[in-house]
């Protein structure tokens, strides 16, 4: 201690440090220093050197602070994780409601594609039977030919 004491600026310095005044402010610089840390500013964002440096100088306050940021972000994810699989059920839920409505469609046009083509033979039918001679005869109503709507058929309605 003698040969620390004889350095200029350390000798006064640790003499203060060991007296009745000097001590009490060491003690409290101490505790604050440790729960505060060394304030690192922008030195914090250099790559490489600040987060080595904060890992090392980083007081109490300022690892609870890190490790809270940490616990939300984890909170976030897992509410991220639980809003997407709730979103991929409800999307699966559509898609089913959409696929069974397109099935219905699909289905409604087949059965009325067989209507329709039953009602084109109740007409043809109906076309080719003999006029009745009991009833005058009368001008027949316009209609679309048989091979106009033999095209449309192929076309589609």
């Amino acid at each position: 201690m003698l040969a620390l004491a004889e350095i200029p600026y350390i000798g006064p310095l640790l003499a203060f440090a060991t007296s009745r005044f000097g001590l009490p402010i060491v003690v409290a610089g101490g505790i604050i220093l440790y729960y505060e840390g060394v304030p690192l500013g922008p030195v914090r964002d250099i790559p490489y050197v600040g987060p080595a440096l904060s890992g090392i100088v980083d007081g109490r306050v300022d690892r609870e602070y890190a490790a809270g940021g940490k616990a939300e972000a984890a909170l976030w994810q897992e509410k991220l994780r639980l809003a997407a699989i709730a979103q991929a059920a409800e999307t699966k839920t559509r898609q089913a409601d959409i696929d069974a409505a397109a099935q219905e469609y699909i289905d409604k046009q087949n059965s009325d594609a067989d209507r329709i083509a039953e009602l084109v033979r109740a007409q043809k039918d109906e076309d080719n039977v003999p006029p009745d001679p009991t009833k005058p005869a009368v001008c027949r109503p316009g209609g679309i030919s048989t091979g106009v709507s033999t095209r449309l058929d192929a076309v589609g309605r």
